[in-house]
């Protein structure tokens, strides 16, 4: 029988951070608000900040912070 403890454990390789650093936020939240787009910040990010999110990153962190409702845009009209 296999002793299921005795496999190596799978551990994340370095890479890209998975979050956004709270200090950066605050610079998310006003690039989003000057309409700048996700992948547009994440590039922003990358260049001038020195930071490596992915876009999806920063989708996640306008919708942790209220800015964004699932996904929406808390002034967007749906009708």
């Amino acid at each position: 029988m296999v002793d299921i403890n005795q496999w190596p454990k799978k551990v994340r390789e370095p890479g890209r951070p998975r979050a956004i650093s709270p200090e950066l936020e605050s610079v998310v939240i006003e690039l989003y608000r000057r309409g700048y787009g996700y992948r547009a910040i994440a590039n922003i990010l990358r260049q001038d900040y020195h930071a490596n999110p992915h876009f999806s990153s920063v989708r996640k962190t306008l919708i942790r912070r209220g800015i964004l409702a699932n996904g929406v845009h808390e002034h967007e009209d749906l009708s």
